[in-house]
C-alpha cells in the first residue's frame, strides 16, 4: 500500500505546471534579493571634542565596518540592528535628556557616511565608503 501512493505522488513533483508555479514563486526573491553582508571601507575626517565639548582635534581616518544582513557590526561600538532601506542605512540612539547619543548613517547611493558619537569620547565622523575588495582581509577584531 506504501509502495501504491509512493507512485501516485510522484508524477505530480515532476508535472510541468509544478515546476513553473516553483519558478514563479522564486522570482521575487531573485528580483529584491539583498547581499548577505558588506565590508566597507571609509576615508574621511574625524572630529574629537574636548571635555567641554568644544572640537579638539581634526584629523583623516579611516573607518573598517561590515554590515551584516542588516546588522551592524563595529569594533569600538558593538553589534547594532540598523534601518535599512532603498536609499539608506541609519542608527539613531538618544540620550536620556533626548540628544543624539549614537547616530550613524550612510547614503547607499553616493557612500557618504555619518557617525556622531556623544557618549564617553564623543566625536564626528564623515567620509565616504567603498565595498572592501579583498573582505577577507577585512579584520575588524
Amino acid at each position: 500500500m506504501i509502495d501504491v501512493q509512493v507512485r501516485m505522488l510522484t508524477p505530480s513533483l515532476i508535472n510541468p505546471n509544478m515546476k513553473k508555479i516553483f519558478f514563479l514563486l522564486l522570482i521575487p526573491s531573485i528580483i529584491y534579493a539583498e547581499p548577505l553582508s558588506v565590508d566597507l571601507i571609509c576615508k574621511g575626517e574625524v572630529i574629537l571634542f574636548c571635555e567641554d565639548g568644544s572640537p579638539c582635534l581634526k584629523e583623516p581616518a579611516i573607518e573598517k565596518i561590515k554590515i551584516s544582513g542588516s546588522t551592524l557590526i563595529h569594533k569600538l561600538h558593538g553589534n547594532h540592528f540598523l534601518n535599512v532601506d532603498e536609499s539608506s542605512v541609519s542608527l539613531e540612539e538618544l540620550d536620556s535628556d533626548g540628544s543624539i547619543g549614537f547616530s550613524f548613517f550612510i547614503d547607499r547611493k553616493t557612500g557618504q557616511i555619518e557617525i556622531i558619537s556623544r557618549w564617553q569620547k564623543p566625536y564626528e565622523y564623515r567620509g565616504v565608503c567603498a565595498i572592501e575588495p579583498l573582505p577577507e582581509l577585512l579584520n575588524i577584531d
